[in-house]
């Protein structure tokens, strides 16, 4: 619209105005952008876009079911950790993947969390993958997903000070420009908030649109003074997984960190007075950020999955034709143990090394995996180790891990997966000093 404006002049953005807005592909909101309500159409970029990303949905599903289960657990628990990484990133808070490893760690082994940061917001991702999971029906449930994504990382100042949301004024700014300023009162940001939820509700709007424009209400309206950015990513994740699988709509942050000019861009266009409420810019850059977001989970599981079956390849290898070298595998009598136990276990721990956020395993989740007792497991486990093919991590719990020996010899070695937190020393995103309350990024 606003090149309209440039191209002709006031009446002629009006004319192109009301041609939108009359339009048989036009979706309207009840939500006020300045002085426009806000609108869209569907366009035929839209609509290709629509169908691109539903079209990566079950080549994606083809190569996730190729993981073994195992591996898709691992791969998931990854997938949040990278998830909230990147979200912090784009805020620039502090974090490292071993605090966000450990947090979920405890979390899924059920040990006590012991304060460890986000935990909650762990928490929640994690539950993007229930089948149960819901996104806010009301506005005390978006204030409860913002309290536990934020849990403990807010400044004291910075603190919701209304009955649910932000009570005064708050802007954004990019260099000396005021890039936005949230909507006040805070009865304002309830009207939008409202419609946010409202429109998730209707069955006339495609889904996938429903989504992003969600992501922009709740941007737009802004209802805190910091966290907005981090709690509004994780409600479009949660929106998405109502068309996409969970591990697709945990894929998304990453490639908005990639992509930060163009996702701030897509806001500002939305909010640029001569573009008259027209919301069709913003959406067709998030349908583009969702699909480069997808088209790189099918990449990365498509090339996950091929790692499996060499893996899987090379046990096969191992078993049939016996260790190459000097390894082997004996009871504390002598006795050579059965290849094809030792193969067993070595296959568990090679998908761990693919996938996992430690590459570990613990003593329990080898005897779950293999239907066999403690008893059974653990001497095996110690002749891999006393081959140099495995290596104790952790004592209590008790956890192991291939060595790199043990990885060479099962052809998984280091290329092309993704370093540790472990092996990256834990080593912190670093950040500016938090800004002032005037400056808080979305």
């Amino acid at each position: 619209m606003k090149s309209i404006f440039h191209q002709r002049d006031w009446a002629g953005l009006d004319d192109e105005e009301l041609v939108r807005r009359t339009s048989p592909s036009a979706i309207h909101w009840d939500l006020r952008i300045g002085d426009s309500s806000a609108f869209m159409l569907v366009t035929r970029e839209v609509s290709s876009l629509i169908e691109r990303i539903l079209m990566f949905e079950p080549r994606i599903r083809h190569h996730w079911d190729r993981l073994p289960g195992r591996a898709q657990s691992d791969y998931l628990a990854q997938m949040i950790v990278d998830e909230i990484q990147a979200t912090n990133e784009i805020e620039q808070i502090r974090s490292t993947r071993k605090e966000i490893g450990d947090a979920l760690t405890a979390l899924r082994e059920e040990e006590p969390t012991g304060g460890k940061r986000f935990t909650e917001m762990v928490r929640l991702y994690v539950d993007i993958g229930n089948a149960d999971a819901r996104a806010p029906q009301t506005l005390d449930d978006l204030r409860r997903v913002y309290d536990a994504v934020t849990a403990g990382e807010i400044d004291e100042d910075a603190a919701p000070d209304g009955m649910r949301f932000r009570a005064g004024p708050v802007t954004i700014e990019s260099g000396t420009k005021v890039a936005h300023r949230g909507i006040v009162p805070e009865s304002a940001i309830d009207e939008a908030l409202t419609v946010m939820i409202s429109q998730a509700r209707d069955v006339e709007i495609p889904r996938l649109l429903r989504a992003v424009v969600a992501h922009f209400i709740f941007e737009f309206a802004h209802p805190f003074y910091d966290g907005n950015g981090r709690t509004g990513r994780y409600l479009l994740a949660l929106d998405l997984r109502d068309v996409l699988a969970p591990y697709s709509s945990l894929a998304l942050s990453a490639t908005i960190a990639d992509n930060k000019d163009r996702y701030y861009r897509a806001f500002a266009d939305a909010e640029e007075p001569l573009n008259r409420g027209d919301l069709t810019v913003f959406v067709t850059s998030l349908l583009e950020i969702i699909a480069e977001a997808q088209h790189r989970l099918l990449a990365d599981l498509a090339d996950r999955a091929q790692r499996i079956e060499a893996l899987n390849e090379r046990i096969h290898a191992f078993v049939s034709d016996g260790p190459q070298g000097s390894p082997r595998f004996d009871s504390a009598k002598g006795r050579p143990f059965d290849l094809t136990d030792i193969g067993d276990l070595l296959f568990i721990l090679g998908q761990a090394w693919l996938f996992d956020v430690n590459r570990a395993v613990k003593l329990q989740s080898l005897v779950h995996t293999t239907g066999r007792s403690v008893q059974f497991v653990r001497p095996r486990v110690q002749a891999l180790i006393d081959a140099g093919l495995v290596e104790v991590v952790t004592q209590k719990p008790l956890r192991f891990r291939v060595t790199h020996a043990g990885a060479e010899l099962l052809g998984i070695g280091r290329e092309g997966s993704r370093p540790t937190a472990a092996e990256n020393g834990g080593t912190a995103v670093s950040a500016p000093p938090a800004p002032s309350r005037s400056a808080r990024s979305r």
